[in-house]
């Protein structure tokens, strides 16, 4: 994960330059298993329950563009209260490295664009610094409790009005079969799995730099 971060910002040095533009913006995830049916939910269905409120993962991303290829992280998170003790919040947050490919260009009226990257999903104490300084006799990890890589690739269409944005996109995810390992060393134990949902609709809106 650290030689994928490495290398994304290297690209992203490289690709800044007088004809790249810079998205950055907010979105609003679901996450989706297949029903008793073996059916996904709809475009349709996902807006309802984004509409609602209902299991609403809200984060950002930012994304640098080149013609017609990008290259973007993205970060989402669901806390989960705990009263009444908040510094026992927890929260399962998901961080995504990606390579994009906008059909018509970046900047486009309408923008169809597909995606593919690399992710991880984990579930930890949100308030992890706050717990330390308040337990300093508890031995607290610096890696999740529960987490998964994955990978992703998927599409979506936007529309722009010049310097803003507003776009959809769904992506399909299989987790990988390798662990993730406590300090990110295979020799050490490996950190329990969290299941991976197979499908996310995002809804979003962005601004153009």
């Amino acid at each position: 994960m650290k030689k994928l971060t490495i290398a994304l910002v290297m690209i992203a040095v490289l690709t800044t330059g007088a004809f790249a533009q810079i998205a950055l913006g907010v979105t609003g995830a679901q996450y989706y298993q297949e029903d008793e049916y073996g059916n996904m939910p709809s475009l349709k269905e996902a807006w309802a329950d984004f509409q609602d409120g209902t299991g609403v993962y809200w984060g950002g991303f930012g994304e640098i563009i080149l013609g017609k290829m990008g290259v973007g992280i993205a970060f989402n998170q669901q806390t989960y209260v705990n009263e009444p003790d908040r510094d026992f919040d927890m929260w399962n947050y998901d961080v995504n490295l990606y390579l994009s490919y906008h059909i018509f260009g970046g900047s486009a009226f309408i923008d169809p664009f597909l995606e593919a990257g690399f992710g991880v999903n984990a579930y930890d104490y949100k308030n992890k610094d706050k717990l330390v300084e308040k337990y300093p006799t508890y031995t607290w990890s610096d890696d999740p409790l529960m987490g998964s890589s994955y990978v992703g690739i998927g599409a979506g269409i936007g529309i722009n009005l010049g310097s803003v944005g507003i776009f959809t996109k769904v992506l399909w995810n299989k987790q990988s079969d390798e662990p993730l390992y406590t300090n990110g060393n295979e020799f050490e134990s490996p950190i329990p799995e969290l299941p991976i949902m197979p499908l996310k609709w995002f809804f979003g809106a962005k601004i153009l730099l």
